[in-house]
């Protein structure tokens, strides 16, 4: 069973540094793991290449959080490998 969940604005992480933002997003779940795929807003060369990488998404109660397994920017599209929802 796939689970999606999607948003309008999100970011990748270096810590407390922001790398990338993210317009419109889907993070999909299915047997081979989290799958993102994410409109591009602006990408700091450096710190994108950074590990650890985290993508985050804000809610209403709070922020949703995967950890970046493997990224590939190609102008203004993202796609990532995601690792587990962290708590």
């Amino acid at each position: 069973m796939a689970v999606e969940v999607s948003g309008v604005v999100a970011a990748l992480r270096w810590g407390y540094h922001e790398a990338a933002t993210l317009g419109p997003w889907t993070a999909r779940k299915d047997g081979a793991g989290w799958r993102l795929e994410a409109r591009v807003g602006s990408v700091h060369t450096f710190r994108v290449t950074r590990r650890p990488l985290v993508f985050e998404a804000r809610h209403a109660n709070g922020a949703w959080r995967w950890p970046v397994i493997e990224l590939q920017v190609q102008a203004d599209a993202l796609t990532a490998q995601l690792g587990p929802l962290e708590g």
